[in-house]
């Protein structure tokens, strides 16, 4: 006779684990149902060690183990890696039984063997703490931990509110909006990621009805959490404020901005392109760089780029290149003079990519997310960009400039957004945002100047219309090396289609 428990669908043995661990778990567990690809997802705090395990069930748990995230402020991202990687292997031991309170004994296990400091909580608090007797075949050698603790901690201070946050943001000057990001749950994805300025937080919400309508509104309720420069500044779950320091934490939004600039110029690249050596001895002005805290290690050898392929714009491009190249004829390097269209593109991202294996990974992210980027450059309608005007990168390169389009801006966020989850899923390997600025300026590049451009042409700097180019695909390619006719070469190794 067949196993009984066989007969149990996933679904039912999901629904009991989920059960019991609201018995167990009490208000100490958020749980969310059916949210985009997920059955469950589950938010689990510790207060004691200021961390929260969000562990994320598709259909196939428990034959196939949770995706696991953790938001730990006191911890670095490296040991934030390193415990998703030991949880994960952990939890594959456990297939085909209900393994989220043995996940999150193990999680509490890593803190106590590492020495790490459990906060005090009030003992007033140890009725809603989970208890062991409520599982006790879930895990046997998991650490106690102690819920007698001083009654000084019993009272929490107040926490400011995310509208609060936003507010803070929105009229503090000292506060560059760029910086800022906004975790929330959408009701059909789950929970999201998505850059401050992106969403509108005055508009009416019941005005939206729409959608696919390209204003961004959420309930203030559903933001999780507000980060600065990839860092968590405040955190609904944790009670993390390091935006105004409610929670009894003595550092405020100012402290964190201070630590990013010191980090940023302690580990700021020390390698100079030859596009920006000034040969009269002037040095060229740096500026931060973006995710790039391996910039002085990994030099980028990859880009992704969107392809300039409109008729009437190449045209432009190679009239003003050639006006340029007859009048002053000595002034430009032939470096950039490829008039080769497969060389025309605008740069959205660089990066440093390990190995060709890690290239293939890249390739396979990309198709993943076709969909969703397709779906980005068309509603509510094509992403075009428009070229106007030139301009010169420390007075030596000059460049087409594009006019601002936020959307695209959007659409180089979302594909580091979309990476980095991937990284953190350890699906996307070896690869590092090198090389990126903070300040994003989209442009084709022109010719490199031997000489100071306002110096030798200063009438060229003209608004002048070239085209417009409409983002329908997407170009991986690599950075070639130096030929002998002293021009870099850059190969195309993949491109996704978006049209």
């Amino acid at each position: 006779m067949a196993n009984s428990n066989e007969n149990i669908s996933s679904s039912d043995k999901q629904q009991d684990e989920i059960s019991s661990l609201r018995d167990y778990f009490k208000d100490k567990i958020r749980i969310l149902s059916s949210i985009g690809q997920f059955s469950y997802i589950l938010k689990v705090r510790a207060d004691q060690y200021d961390v929260s395990l969000t562990l994320q069930l598709d259909e196939s748990y428990p034959s196939k183990p949770p995706e696991i995230i953790i938001t730990a402020p006191r911890l670095t991202p490296d040991q934030v890696s390193l415990v998703q990687q030991l949880l994960l292997s952990y939890s594959k031991t456990l297939l085909n039984q209900p393994m989220v309170l043995s996940i999150y004994s193990r999680l509490l296990q890593w803190f106590a063997e590492n020495n790490i400091q459990a906060f005090e909580t009030s003992a007033n608090n140890s009725s809603n703490a989970p208890s062991s007797r409520s599982l006790p075949d879930a895990v046997s050698n998991a650490p106690s931990v102690s819920t007698q603790n001083s009654t000084d901690a019993a009272k929490k201070s107040s926490m400011k509110t995310a509208e609060d946050v936003i507010s803070r943001i929105e009229w503090d000057d000292r506060l560059d909006k760029r910086y800022f990001r906004v975790g929330y749950v959408d009701r059909f994805l789950g929970l999201q990621e998505k850059a401050f300025n992106d969403f509108d937080f005055k508009v009416d919400l019941s005005t939206v009805s729409d959608r696919h309508s390209n204003i961004l509104a959420i309930p203030k309720h559903r933001i999780q959490y507000f980060k600065y420069n990839n860092e968590i500044i405040w955190d609904k779950e944790t009670r993390t404020d390091l935006m105004f320091g409610s929670t009894g934490n003595q550092q405020t939004i100012y402290d964190v901005i201070q630590r990013h600039d010191n980090l940023m110029e302690n580990n700021h690249v020390t390698t100079i392109s030859d596009d920006e050596i000034d040969h009269d001895g002037e040095q060229p002005i740096t500026l931060p760089r973006y995710l790039t805290l391996t910039d002085g290690t990994y030099k980028p050898n990859y880009f992704l780029s969107v392809p300039i392929t409109d008729s009437t714009l190449l045209a432009h491009y190679i009239s003003y290149r050639d006006h340029l190249l007859s009048t002053y004829p000595s002034y430009f390097s032939a470096r950039t003079n490829s008039s080769d269209s497969v060389h025309l593109h605008v740069t959205l991202l660089t990066l440093y990519i390990e190995s060709t294996t890690y290239v293939d990974q890249c390739a396979t992210v990309l198709k993943q997310l076709q969909e969703e980027l397709r779906y980005h450059c068309s509603y509510p309608e094509p992403i075009c960009l428009e070229f106007n005007g030139v301009g010169a990168f420390h007075d030596r390169l000059l460049y087409i400039k594009c006019k601002h389009n936020q959307r695209v801006e959007n659409l180089r966020t979302l594909i580091v957004e979309r990476f980095s989850e991937q990284q953190q899923k350890q699906k996307l390997t070896n690869l590092f945002f090198a090389g990126n600025y903070y300040g994003f300026v989209p442009h084709i590049t022109l010719l490199k100047c031997k000489r100071k451009l306002s110096s030798v042409c200063p009438n060229e700097f003209d608004e002048k219309s070239f085209g417009k180019q409409t983002i329908d695909c997407l170009q991986l390619c690599s950075i070639g090396k130096i030929d002998d006719d002293d021009e870099q070469t850059a190969k195309c190794l993949f491109k996704l289609e978006l049209s």
